[in-house]
């Protein structure tokens, strides 16, 4: 039997949320293999539910294969001003406008160190990993952005890169 423990602290901005599932394996007939990397099922999170990579090890703990975080910008930025979200009925769709809200490599590169870092540190150490092998269940992804006012946008992801490159699968 599986069971699932949602905690939520109230912080000055939002709600922090972590959730964990009972460990569990994924049947092997969901396994897929793309570009030479092993996904236990076919399900993941894209870029823009985690923004600042707050939720990742909850995430994965939910049962989703890979999770990406971001779009991270180099800089802290707001987003889009508000409303930036818009329902059109007639046309059953929604206009998401709501552009790189980050608080920026720095603060992802800290949270990702402390839940992402360690987690490969572990499983490094007991072993050599192979091409197959990810750090802990789930595989991270990290989407990389450029800051709105930005003069260089390639100096903008090469920085992203450079830095947060050590923390994604």
């Amino acid at each position: 039997m599986q069971w699932l423990s949602i905690q939520c602290k109230k912080t000055s901005q939002s709600f922090l949320c972590s959730f964990s599932c009972s460990s569990r394996q994924d049947p092997p007939i969901l396994e897929l293999k793309v570009w030479g990397r092993r996904f236990s099922n076919p399900v993941g999170l894209s870029a823009g539910f985690d923004k600042n990579a707050e939720a990742v090890e909850g995430l994965l703990g939910l049962g989703f294969c890979f999770v990406e975080v971001g779009s991270v910008t180099p800089v802290p930025q707001e987003g889009n001003p508000k409303p930036r979200i818009f329902r059109l009925r007639n046309e059953g769709a929604i206009i998401n406008r709501c552009g790189f809200n980050s608080e920026g490599i720095v603060a992802v590169a800290k949270r990702l160190g402390a839940q992402h870092g360690k987690r490969k540190l572990e499983t490094s150490s007991s072993s050599s990993l192979t091409e197959d092998d990810v750090a802990g269940p789930g595989i991270l992804g990290v989407n990389l952005g450029k800051n709105k006012t930005s003069e260089d946008a390639t100096a903008d992801y090469v920085q992203g890169l450079h830095t947060l490159s050590q923390y994604a699968d």
